[in-house]
């Protein structure tokens, strides 16, 4: 259970600091629950202390009697943990002591004013409103104004928003989860527009329409529904605008080690206003109304049009809808080719700045650059999918509350994307065709991992459920495939980052984890070292530096590409450790958001009772799911696949099905930002 006294202990770094500060505001407020209280505001804090008088006649007994105990009557709530303040008339306010006890609590009338914040239950957060009373109405207005104006000055809070609603995924709750947090934007004077998206691939086609005056007129994008939509919205922004270096082809790794060829950026579609974007895609299905009564929510009008619903929520709060040997059981021959590639070595640095003032960070990423697009754009998700594997692994929680709480304070946490550039088939000639690619934010898979995505498509009526089944039949079949998986092998062995603690945005303690062993399984939490003194490997494709002129970075071996060539039960890369409910610390439990490295998880054919056993690991917290002589794990910034059997299994790029028999998986640092900041607790 969440409690005050938790909370606060949470927060005792911030009030050492307030002492120092100039009041803004001070004055005596009746407050529920307590009675008087003095009451101070500055920039950082709201504090309240007990009026002697008030304190010495409140005994034991009585503040039992009414849920209170001595350690609430002094508090305090940080001002960027306040998401929202409202003046609520005037109205009754519970006081602390009752006549006898077992009555009824009095009640005294006052004008009041509410100030929203929360109380975590580890990385939950439970909203808490704080009802200050006082008999002055003007006293009220001015505290209301002031507190809001001062939120309203922190640049990082969203002004505006595009949400996207899923009324289909998952258990299709999209719509209800709306209607669930819709009041917390309300309440925050959040300018939202809401988009009920109507079919697969909806949610991307917008972004990618949607021209840069768009972009930059908004502060976020938000999903309501599961890792697909969001998927969507990622593809949809990053696809066309991302300038980056072009895939290296599977069937062609050894020449590029060995003569550094260089190969030419991607093109890069630049999307002017003329092409249309979010208003010419959706011209005739933009409805604006300007009243409507209290118990209507922004998406229950006119559902039937699939509307572009534009919700403007203003003062009033009204809302406008509008490593291996020889395998036995398959008679195939682990060989393990390690290629030095020091005339490809690369300059790398740490790319984290802090920026002065802000307390936030920029991943300065030269090479992956997003055109047409803005810089400060994040994307926030709402759950309301079948397995919400992003939003528990960035947050911590599967809990709609948290993940708005985390977009109204204007949280930003910077996420990393592997790039997935697939070619069809072995052909020289498909080769220099053109591949398909994809963007994934959580977890790109082969054999088991695509069968059952696969298979579960013919069983999308069954909701949630067809993953069992099909997983059930998926490993009764127990499939292996043939495959060659080649990947930037980067040893490190890093500094510790205690030694330069950087400046996140997700920093909230002071808090820090050694990365001095590159061995050490850290989970990635909020204020995560790992994350924070992470490197860019984008660079290491196409080097054209002589090795013996790049300097190496400090605590970097040259990389070398490792090569395995064997049948798999499954092939895995995870870019994030994707928490759920049947794995709850993940697949790969010890990947995190923001390093810069994909987790490369290779299973070798194995017999039915081991592949079982490896997945039970999984459901289990504190079970090794990779201690077993079948499977590898490796992390890396690159890899490539090429099927090598008559039989071919299909990828599931973050759900999402792709027909590839070779593939290339390249890690992008920080290449969008989120709205949250990494686990509170693991």
């Amino acid at each position: 259970m969440a409690s005050s006294e938790g909370s606060r202990k949470g927060r005792s770094h911030g009030c050492a600091t307030r002492s120092n500060e100039a009041l803004l505001l001070e004055d005596i407020f009746h407050l529920e629950r307590i009675d008087q209280v003095s009451v101070t505001f500055s920039d950082t804090h709201l504090v309240w202390h007990s009026v002697e008088d008030d304190i010495q006649n409140l005994d034991a007994r009585s503040l039992l009697c009414c849920g209170t105990t001595h350690k609430d009557v002094d508090g305090h709530v940080p001002v960027a943990e306040i998401f929202a303040v409202k003046s609520s008339g005037f109205g009754p306010v519970t006081q602390a002591k009752p006549p006898l006890c077992g009555d009824s609590l009095p009640t005294k009338q006052f004008h009041r004013v509410e100030v929203h914040t929360f109380l975590r239950s580890d990385s939950k957060w439970i909203p808490k409103v704080y009802v200050f009373g006082h008999t002055s109405p003007a006293v009220v207005q001015q505290w209301t104004q002031r507190i809001q104006s001062r939120l309203h000055e922190d640049s990082h809070r969203p002004k505006t928003l595009l949400v996207f609603v899923n009324p289909y995924g998952g258990k299709r709750s999209g719509i209800q989860t709306w209607e669930q947090v819709a009041p917390f934007f309300e309440l925050a004077k959040i300018k939202v527009t809401v988009v009920e998206t109507e079919r697969a691939g909806h949610a991307r086609e917008l972004m990618e329409r949607a021209t840069k005056d768009e972009l930059d007129a908004l502060d976020g994008v938000i999903v309501v529904g599961g890792d697909g939509t969001f998927n969507e919205v990622v593809n949809g922004l990053v696809m066309h605008r991302h300038k980056a270096q072009a895939a290296i082809m599977p069937g062609r790794l050894s020449s590029f080690s060995k003569t550094r060829t260089q190969q030419i950026d991607t093109k890069v579609n630049a999307i002017s206003d003329e092409q249309g974007g979010l208003k010419q895609l959706l011209i005739g299905n933009v409805s604006t109304s300007q009243e409507n009564s209290s118990d209507e929510h922004p998406l229950l009008q006119n559902r039937a049009l699939s509307l572009l619903i534009e919700a403007s929520i203003g003062q009033e709060g009204k809302v406008g809808t509008g490593t291996g040997g020889k395998i036995c059981s398959s008679g195939v021959e682990s060989e393990r080719i390690d290629t030095a590639v020091n005339d490809s070595i690369v300059q790398v640095k740490d790319e984290l700045r802090g920026q002065a003032g802000g307390g936030f960070s920029e991943l300065e990423n030269p090479s992956t650059t997003l055109l047409n697009s803005n810089p400060n754009l994040r994307i926030g998700l709402i759950p309301a999918g079948s397995t919400d594997t992003v939003v528990i692994s960035t947050t911590g929680a599967r809990d709609s509350i948290t993940s708005a709480l985390h977009v109204i304070l204007g949280d930003r946490m910077p996420l990393d994307l592997v790039r997935i550039t697939g070619w069809k088939n072995h052909s020289e000639g498909s080769l220099n065709g053109k591949p398909e690619v994809r963007y994934a934010a959580s977890f790109t898979g082969y054999g088991f991992y695509g069968d059952v995505m696969r298979e579960s498509e013919e069983l999308r009526w069954m909701g949630p459920a067809r993953y069992d089944l099909a997983g059930f039949k998926v490993f009764m079949n127990h499939k292996s495939y043939e495959a060659e998986v080649s990947f930037l092998d980067v040893s490190q062995n890093q500094p510790d980052p205690k030694t330069s603690m950087p400046q996140g945005p997700w920093i909230r303690n002071t808090s820090s984890q050694s990365r001095n062993d590159a061995r050490r399984k850290v989970v990635c939490l909020a204020n995560c070292a790992i994350c924070a003194s992470g490197f860019d490997f984008s660079h290491v494709v196409n080097s054209e530096s002589d090795s013996e002129g790049v300097p190496h970075a400090e605590g970097m071996q040259a990389p070398t590409w490792k090569t395995v060539r064997s049948k798999f039960q499954s092939v895995g890369a995870a870019v994030m450790s994707c928490r759920n409910d049947k794995a709850p610390e993940g697949v790969a439990a010890h990947a995190h958001l923001a390093d810069g490295l994909l987790h490369l998880i290779l299973i070798r054919e194995c017999s039915r009772l081991g592949y079982l056993r490896q997945l039970l690991r999984l459901t289990r917290r504190g079970a090794d799911p990779f201690k077993f002589p079948f499977v590898e794990y490796h992390k890396t910034p690159l890899f490539t696949f090429s099927s090598r059997g008559d039989e071919e299994s299909v990828w599931s790029v973050d759900g999402e099905l792709l027909q590839a028999v070779q593939l290339e998986g390249q890690v992008f640092r920080g290449l969008v930002n989120l709205f949250a900041r990494g686990p509170e607790s693991a």
